[in-house]
């Protein structure tokens, strides 16, 4: 799978309300371990930025630290941060479409 189709996969977390662990994440992906995901939340992270959305980068964190990556620079506030991505109506949006990652991966 490319870049673009894995970040659709983890999209699905934030209608779930839910957090992910890298080591979780890369368990569902079939990932042979979690130090893979930079250039994956990297589409993400700038295709929110670009349009403006809540950052969906927020709910994958170190299992231990409870954080996000370093790199991962559009959030400011992880505690309002993932509150905005947890009730941002999602399903109000037009489905985003594995092409519209491809300018970011």
């Amino acid at each position: 799978m490319t870049r673009s189709e894995r970040a659709m996969q983890v999209i699905a977390a934030a209608n779930n309300r839910q957090t992910l662990t890298y080591g979780h994440l890369a368990e569902h992906l079939e990932f042979e371990g979690a130090g893979v995901f930079a250039q994956i939340l990297g589409c993400i992270m700038n295709y929110c930025a670009e349009k403006d959305l809540p950052p969906l980068t927020c709910l994958v964190v170190n299992q231990t630290t409870g954080l996000p990556s370093q790199g991962l620079t559009t959030i400011a506030n992880l505690p309002r941060d993932r509150e905005a991505v947890y009730n941002h109506n999602w399903f109000a949006m037009h489905p985003v479409q594995i092409s519209e990652f491809e300018p970011y991966a």
